[in-house]
């Protein structure tokens, strides 16, 4: 069953999807604490009437002591005084239910329980006997999804709506969840439309305000329990993101080589994996998504054609294989999202129907990858498979209508030729176009309108390992998934590929993913470095390992010593021989390690995450 629908589209939820039909995002959360804002109407009127009472009593004991005159004098200002307190809580408990209103209406607006989830703050109250506050400070939870480009816009909508002024967005504070709205209009009706001079201003304000590079902030603790994955900022500094929880919950990267597609793609994957959701990449250009091939809870990077085919055709049976466990009564929260990245798709259908077509199969096996795919856009997000595509062009004969409409959230990095963005966005062409600068791109989620946004940057681990860049290396750190919850997988074939196209093409559709490291893994680098072979001293032959058997990620305080492990590239695999806390810094351990080319020691994060072996025999 579907996940509950949003109350509106400003409201989608960031949870994952609850098969009763309920929203449970706020089963956690508690109700706003409120704002103090002074006297209560109650206390205020308590107060007048204390103030009536003295005044009666003072003119009564200055009239019993024959002093009447003076009596008066004190009664009529105090009297006077008293009435004006009262008023003043007419008009606060006038005033509170004006913003109780406006607060039912808000928490039906944004999907909230009921009002009491959120805070309003309302000052400088001007105009009649009532009048409007000037300023409206709307404190909401963290549950609410306020990654939309135009939120705050729908939240001033929803207000001048309640109460018929119009409003500004002063700030919008995403990290406390508070939006202020300032400078209410004085006419009641329709929103008055800006002048157009106000507008081009305020669009090239928007536009400059927009960094060239934005690095990709760790996630929080409230991040990684939300299906929003960030993307980047608008002109305004508000994150957006995109939406797995949404109606349509894939997403499609489009944008020429050197616009900035893969460091787009190797945040996405940082952030599922963060997640612990398991990630399966086909890497059509072979080296662009190479740096997470180590990464935790990404399960395979497939770089050849053939293991390609494979995990396509194994990520369509996982959708059958679960669209089967809901047919038999399983429930859809108890799927886990598995985050399916297709980099390069039209390259990729190309190769396939090219290899289809050398194998002397048919129209249908030329067509495996549009087919699979169309499938996945389809029905993979009913049991939680998610894809991402990566496309150069928006006119891929893939995007057709119905598959167009599968995709929550599209990110067009660089500039669009106009035909192009006339057949992406519709009528709701943006009306200015990215500039050229890497990771700029127009963003449009769900049905709101494209905006344009800054990217985050993430380094590529493996070219900032290659570099020694400590800047991108603490942030690589930092990004890192504490706990690895799903194993790497290779493929496995019944048998080795033949030289024949056909019986290899065969061998790849009934091929299967399996735990650990294939045989066919043994040519990578990052292993070479384990595998010496020929003569050497009698100290390095007596380090030799063979690197057989299975492997997990776990954290650097979890090794022992004894324990086979890949600490980088530039050690390879070596035997730990003493793990040692650093004095004075209990956020770091020094490993002392002995490997073929020697010994040696490293001062390691204690939360970095590192490969260990289990060898066959169970022996190190």
């Amino acid at each position: 069953m579907a996940p509950h629908d949003p109350v509106d589209t400003f409201a989608v939820s960031s949870g994952p999807p609850d098969p009763d039909g309920r929203d449970d995002r706020f089963a956690s959360a508690r109700p706003a604490e409120p704002t103090i804002k002074g006297f209560t109407p109650w206390q205020l009127a308590a107060s007048a009437v204390g103030l009536a009472f003295l005044a009666v009593s003072m003119w009564a004991i200055l009239t019993a002591l024959d002093e009447p005159g003076i009596g008066v004098l004190f009664l009529l200002p105090t009297l006077a005084c008293a009435g004006a307190t009262y008023a003043v809580s007419v008009r606060r408990r006038l005033r509170d239910g004006v913003i109780a209103d406006l607060a039912e209406s808000l928490a039906q607006h944004l999907g909230v329980p009921d009002a009491s989830y959120l805070d309003i703050d309302a000052r400088q109250w001007q105009g009649g006997w009532i009048g409007v506050p000037h300023v409206l400070n709307i404190q909401y939870p963290t549950e609410v999804d306020d990654s939309a480009p135009d939120w705050p816009g729908g939240v001033a909508e929803a207000v001048h709506q309640q109460l018929e002024h119009q409003y500004t967005i002063g700030r919008h504070n995403v990290r406390g969840h508070r939006v202020t709205l300032r400078d209410p209009t004085r006419t009641g009706g329709a929103l008055t439309p800006e002048p157009s001079a106000r507008v081009d201003r305020a669009r090239d304000a928007a536009r400059r305000a927009l960094p060239d590079k934005v690095a990709r902030p760790v996630p929080t603790q409230a991040d990684l329990t939300s299906w929003l994955v960030p993307l980047g900022i608008d002109g305004t500094g508000t994150r957006v993101g995109w939406n797995l929880a949404a109606p349509q919950g894939h997403l499609l990267v489009l944008g020429r080589s050197g616009a900035g597609k893969r460091v787009l793609l190797t945040g996405i994957v940082v952030e599922a994996a963060a997640r612990g959701w398991p990630v399966w990449i086909i890497d059509q250009r072979r080296v662009d998504l190479l740096g997470v091939r180590d990464w935790p809870n990404v399960q395979i990077v497939a770089s050849t054609l053939d293991d390609q085919i494979v995990v396509l055709n194994q990520a369509w049976r996982e959708m059958e294989g679960r669209v089967a466990l809901i047919e038999s009564g399983s429930s859809r929260s108890e799927l886990e999202p598995l985050v399916v990245v297709i980099h390069h798709f039209r390259e990729f259908a190309t190769a396939v129907a090219d290899a289809a077509n050398r194998a002397g199969q048919g129209t249908a096996a030329a067509s495996l990858a549009h087919d699979r795919v169309t499938d996945l856009l389809r029905h993979g997000r009913q049991v939680n498979v998610y894809v991402v595509l990566s496309m150069q062009r928006a006119d891929d004969p893939l995007l057709r209508q119905e598959n167009r409409d599968d995709i929550g959230a599209v990110v067009a990095l660089g500039r669009l030729d106009s035909s192009v963005a006339s057949v992406l966005w519709g009528s709701d062409r943006p009306t200015e176009p990215a500039e050229p600068v890497p990771g700029r791109a127009t963003m449009q989620s769900g049905d709101a309108k494209p905006v344009l946004i800054q990217c985050y940057w993430t380094p590529d681990p493996r070219e900032a390992r290659r570099v020694n860049d400590e800047q991108d290396l603490y942030l690589l750190d930092a990004l890192r998934p504490s706990v690895v919850t799903h194993p790497v997988l290779h493929v496995q074939r019944s048998r080795a590929l033949a030289d024949s196209p056909e019986a290899s093409w065969r061998v790849n559709l009934n091929a299967d993913l399996a735990e650990g490291y294939g045989a066919g893994t043994s040519g990578l680098a990052d292993w070479s470095r384990a595998r010496t072979s020929g003569g050497g001293s009698s100290a390095a032959a007596s380090t030799q390992v063979e690197t057989s058997g299975w492997s997990e990620m776990v954290m650097v305080s979890q090794l022992q010593a004894g324990s086979l492990a890949r600490l980088d590239d530039e050690t390879g695999w070596v035997i730990i021989e003493q793990v040692e806390p650093i004095q004075n810094d209990g956020t770091k351990l020094l490993i002392r390690w002995r490997g073929n080319d020697g010994a040696g020691s490293q001062v390691v994060s204690r939360t970095r995450a590192v490969r260990i072996r289990h060898l066959t025999d169970g022996i190190y």
